[in-house]
């Protein structure tokens, strides 16, 4: 019920130290991650094939990890290179190996097939080590479906009322302008305007003041957010007809990017980071207090409509015209999972269908 042949964000990657194992669950499967002693991640199943033993429960030797239930002892690549006791090895004595990458400080998984790992679907996760930004990364756990997160950062006309002591402070709904919603390969990307108050943060430049904010982001297979936040003074919304600005007379720019990354069928690690451009380097400390603001104020609502789903997973959601970057996005999650499907024997399901049956 997950797509699989794409990057999932498995961690920050300044969090996975050398010389310690990390065991993790990722769309329902064990995995242990560590680092070998040239700094690069592996990740193997955290399932000895011997008896099924955690592997995270062992030991690293150099590059290999060795199982301390049996002393099996693994290679990186999954490959069994020690049996105590026995001089042969069998092909099939062996563990499953995931291709894990670091890329803009997170480190990401592959969880589909391994000839069809390609680097280049690794998402631009562009703003942590970026030097025309000042972001402070962060981790938040969901007790959730991650299909309920992903239709919260689809869907940012709930930032009025949601947020209104964070984020949409300064909003009203009437302040949010068209919405154009974009097609993607592997994704959408979605446009607005959002007329207001000064932007979360207290720039100098846009202090007592009511801006216009052009807001841009892409939303990305499997579930990959990457927002700019464009602040121009009140009017230029107006000047350019709702449409998008030729980039002239920006006062203060924001950035977020976030990774949704489902560990169970109810459970979800979101990973986010937020801040300023680095004109402002001072506003660092306080967009990222909003922005955990809002986030919790995101799961809190996010965890009650998981609850409620469970009370009555027969109960359908009723979709509306504001959903349309919600559909457009399942459209293209569809088109990947059908690709998937056409290339595995066991059922599969579209991303629709996992929606629809979140409570089920």
């Amino acid at each position: 019920m997950f797509l699989r042949n794409c990057w999932y964000a498995a961690g920050w990657s300044k969090d996975f130290a050398p010389g310690q194992l990390y065991p993790l669950s990722i769309i329902n499967e064990p995995i242990v991650v560590y680092r070998k002693e040239n700094g690069e991640p592996a990740a193997l199943i955290d399932r000895c094939c011997h008896r099924l033993a955690p592997l995270s429960l062992g030991r690293l030797e150099g590059d290999d990890l060795r199982c301390m239930y049996h002393g099996l002892k693994f290679a990186s690549s999954g490959k069994c290179v020690e049996i105590p006791g026995e001089s042969k090895i069998l092909p099939q004595v062996r563990v499953r190996s995931y291709p894990i990458r670091d890329k803009h400080s997170i480190a990401w998984i592959w969880m589909g097939e391994l000839e069809r790992a390609d680097e280049a679907l690794i998402p631009d996760f562009v703003g942590v080590d970026d030097p025309n930004w000042v972001m402070r990364p962060g981790r938040m756990d969901y007790k959730a479906n991650y299909t309920l997160i992903n239709e919260n950062l689809l869907d940012l006309s709930h930032i009025a009322f949601l947020h209104c002591q964070s984020l949409g402070a300064s909003l009203t709904p009437e302040g949010t302008g068209p919405t154009t919603v974009t097609k993607l390969e592997r994704g959408v990307r979605i446009q607005n305007w959002l007329i207001g108050g000064e932007p979360p943060g207290k720039s100098q430049s846009t202090r007592g003041k009511r801006t216009n904010v052009w807001q841009t982001y892409e939303f990305l297979a499997p579930g990959i957010f990457l927002l700019g936040a464009d602040v121009y003074p009140d009017g230029t919304a107006e000047k350019f007809d709702q449409k998008e600005p030729d980039g002239i007379g920006v006062v203060h720019r924001q950035f977020t990017c976030q990774a949704v990354t489902p560990l169970t069928d109810r459970t979800t690690c979101y990973f986010f980071a937020y801040g300023p451009w680095a004109k402002e380097p001072e506003l660092k400390e306080r967009l990222y207090e909003v922005g955990v603001k809002a986030f919790n104020e995101d799961r809190m609502m996010i965890e009650a409509q998981q609850r409620n789903i469970d009370l009555s997973p027969e109960t359908r959601m009723v979709r509306l015209s504001i959903d349309s970057g919600i559909a457009q996005f399942y459209r293209v999650m569809d088109a990947l999972m059908r690709a998937e499907a056409s290339s595995a024997t066991s059922t599969s399901f579209t991303a629709s269908e996992i929606a629809a049956s979140a409570g089920k």
